[in-house]
């Protein structure tokens, strides 16, 4: 019988707290994902043709890179602060008192902030980062002695991946000086060594003709801009001398050129018998 009626008394209070508190608890809970979800949805469609408008001209490819780039943070942004402000709005229905937590937050936070510059100056570097654009995902970056692709940005970090697979994780206040390899166009610079008795008018020929050849074929239309042609003799010493070739092409396709464009000089010059210094 007192098993019973203590059964029945805790359905009742359970009842009684879900008519009470639950209207608040769950319209928290779904209010912030709605407001989360709302997010996702417009924040795209809004950046992208604001950003669109501001890089007029540039790759279309870049501009996504730089939408799906900014959408990113202000989406994890957003998120935290609906779970944050559904925290607090729920934990008083459960009989927490806030009042002593938020005021204790705030000291804390004046003391970490003495201890967090360092996290203050990642955030900071990051705004800027994002503003600036100097980078976005996709792009191929050196930043802190580390060069690789850019995975994520965020406020505090900047995530790479080098050509070995390898990830690093940077924070965006060791971030001084930023080199972007995928941004409007890239140069293609190739050095290729002949003995210092060529005729330097016929390698000049050969080189201006495979790099016209290049540009024509069509696996690479789309990515020369400016053929590769003979630019001057770079260095002479005793083991011949070196002509530098040198083109424009399509951000991040640099080093795939340069690659076909050096075996196809070598066949060339073996082609019209112009010697190299190992042959």
């Amino acid at each position: 019988m007192f098993l019973a009626a203590t059964v029945d008394v805790t359905r009742a209070d359970a009842g009684q707290w879900f008519r009470d508190h639950g209207p608040a608890v769950f319209g928290a809970l779904f209010l912030a994902l709605v407001g989360a979800a709302i997010v996702r949805r417009i924040v795209r469609v809004a950046l992208a043709p604001t950003i669109a408008r501001q890089m007029a001209g540039r790759d279309p490819a870049e501009i996504r890179r730089r939408t799906d780039t900014l959408a990113g943070v202000i989406e994890r942004t957003a998120q935290v602060v609906f779970m944050l402000w559904a925290l607090f709005t729920i934990l008083p229905e459960f009989g927490f008192n806030i009042g002593p937590a938020l005021t204790g937050v705030g000291i804390t936070g004046i003391a970490l902030g003495f201890g967090a510059q360092t996290l203050v100056r990642d955030a900071l570097n990051g705004l800027f980062i994002l503003g600036e654009n100097q980078y976005a995902r996709g792009d191929v970056v050196a930043i802190a002695g580390v060069t690789g692709t850019v995975e994520d940005v965020t406020l505090r970090r900047t995530l790479l991946r080098d050509v070995d697979g390898v990830v690093y994780s940077v924070p965006n206040s060791a971030v001084i000086v930023a080199a972007n390899y995928t941004r409007d166009f890239a140069k293609v610079r190739v050095s290729v060594p002949v003995v210092v008795t060529s005729d330097i008018d016929h390698v000049r020929a050969v080189v201006d003709d495979v790099g016209r050849q290049l540009a024509l074929d069509p696996l690479y239309q789309g990515i020369v801009v400016t053929a590769p042609a003979y630019l001057r003799v770079e260095t002479i010493d005793a083991n011949g001398l070196a002509v530098q070739v040198t083109g424009t092409v399509r951000p991040g396709s640099q080093w795939e050129v340069a690659g076909v464009l050096r075996a196809r000089l070598i066949a060339a010059f073996q082609r019209e018998g112009i010697r190299t210094p190992w042959g």
